[in-house]
């Protein structure tokens, strides 16, 4: 009988959504334990989420040797650093966006996983949105024709949303507002709009970027939060990616697709699929995607439809039969280093050269 994988969890804030993944694989997954630097956040997600333990630091979680996939759930800028340490420790990692925050970072987490063999992962469960796994499908049976220009766009005002600015246990800044180092744009949920396009598109690599940023996040910290990029991939193809933490409006996360062939959209009001293409006769408007968006029919629910359980499903899959997870860190890397590269177009005013992976 095959035995489960055993997860540890770093960050409270990723429980509930892994008991509810434990709850779709019960025989695949055992949530062994969890470590926060907030013990009292830990203890008190543990016991509603039926862990086994508290881990009291990270390294006495690598150190358990029942532990055999870490999920890193914590500060952006903290990810890639933690996800080496487990690597190095023997363990899979499942990292939330980002993966990293300098190139130099993405390139070892790529030696580590090639090295060892171990599943890296990460997170961006917008891939596993039916309607966009449509679309894609759509674009190779050549709905779209040749894709020459796409575009997506992360808009998301946390402080019209009421998410809260400061730690109610300490009244220190909450992490995603700390004025020393704020959450940003292109890194924080942009990787969502970069990953899932260059995916949507089929393109291997961004070559080139030029970004631009406006409108500082956290006084007195310069920190754009108004970001847009446009880049140009080794197919030729023109995209721009737009991520916002300053529009006033509600949250939407959208994707638009134009080719030679036919045309793919996200409504930013309705979060569907709109869709026109030469392809079907006599189409004279653009046509509603009946699929949905987030949730497959009938599988259960979490914070992102049912995508996150499909992306985990993934996981487990990899790991279980010894190869690398849909987004590794190679994959990783080529929709990271776009986002890394775009900071520095924005910090010299000029146009920068991607690294290809």
């Amino acid at each position: 009988m095959t035995q489960p994988i055993r997860v540890g969890i770093l960050g409270a804030g990723r429980a509930l959504f892994m008991a509810q993944c434990r709850d779709a694989f019960p025989d695949d997954l055992v949530l062994a334990g969890l470590c926060d630097i907030r013990k009292a956040r830990a203890e008190k997600a543990v016991k509603k989420h039926r862990f086994d333990r508290v881990f009291p630091t990270y390294e006495e979680m690598l150190d358990d040797k029942g532990i055999d996939l870490v999920v890193i759930g914590t500060p952006d800028h903290e990810h890639a650093g933690q996800a080496i340490q487990a690597l190095e420790a023997g363990k899979h990692v499942l990292s939330e966006i980002p993966a990293a925050y300098e190139i130099t970072e993405l390139e070892r987490l790529i030696a580590l996983e090639e090295k060892t063999g171990l599943v890296y992962a990460m997170g961006n469960e917008v891939r596993w949105f039916p309607y966009l796994e449509t679309a894609r499908k759509m674009a190779d049976e050549g709905y779209w024709g040749r894709i020459f220009q796409s575009e997506a766009g992360y808009l998301h005002n946390l402080r019209l949303e009421g998410w809260r600015q400061t730690e109610s246990e300490t009244g220190e800044p909450h992490w995603r507002f700390d004025p020393q180092r704020p959450q940003t744009t292109f890194l924080g949920g942009g990787p969502h709009a970069f990953d899932t396009l260059r995916w949507l598109t089929g393109e291997t690599n961004w070559v080139e970027v030029f970004a631009y940023g406006n409108e500082p996040y956290v006084e007195p910290h310069s920190e754009p939060a108004n970001t847009v990029a446009l880049l140009k991939g080794a197919s030729g193809l023109i995209s721009k990616v737009e991520a916002s933490y300053v529009m006033v409006r509600p949250y939407c996360l959208y994707f638009n697709l134009f080719g030679d062939k036919g045309t793919f959209e996200t409504s930013r009001q309705d979060s569907e699929g709109l869709f026109f293409t030469e392809q079907i006769p006599y189409m004279d408007r653009m046509e509603h995607l009946a699929v949905p968006y987030a949730a497959r029919p009938g599988q259960g629910a979490t914070g992102h439809g049912s995508s996150e359980i499909h992306m985990v499903e993934d996981i487990i899959q990899a790991i279980r039969e010894h190869r690398p997870a849909t987004i590794n860190a190679r994959e990783a890397a080529r929709s990271i280093a776009p986002a890394i590269c775009a900071y520095e177009s924005i910090r010299t005013g000029q146009p920068v050269k991607i690294p290809g992976f």
